[in-house]
């Protein structure tokens, strides 16, 4: 159990360490948080191991998850409201482009690279 609240400390310091340091630096939040993340994963998988940080574990698992969904949102709403409104035909551009082409790249590569049928691509 010790070693439970030990990983979820970790996690939720690493956390509020990205949001420090967002802060600091007056950069995006959900950019910060990617950096910390993936920071401290290499420093504490190449000192102390990986199996520190008991990736496979279901809650954590599940807290990746959530995290991902939330760091998509934050990504979102970090968007200045006055510019959107300055700049609404390049933004109305954007959105179906940001779609459409990772859509139809991963299908392209799914079907010529990989060679899988068209459902499965």
């Amino acid at each position: 159990m010790t070693e439970t609240w030990f990983l979820a400390a970790l996690w939720l310091g690493l956390a509020l360490v990205a949001t420090l340091l967002s802060i600091w630096l007056r950069e995006a939040t959900a950019l910060s948080e990617i950096v910390v993340g993936t920071v401290a994963q290499l420093m504490i998988g190449a000192t102390l191991g990986t199996a520190l940080l008991h990736t496979d574990d279901s809650w954590i698992r599940f807290l990746s998850g959530t995290g991902a969904i939330v760091l998509t949102f934050l990504a979102g709403a970090e968007l200045d409201p006055a510019v959107f409104r300055t700049q609404w035909r390049e933004a109305r551009l954007i959105r179906p482009v940001g779609f459409v082409a990772p859509f139809f790249g991963c299908t392209a590569v799914a079907y010529w690279l990989l060679h899988r049928d068209t459902r499965a691509s």
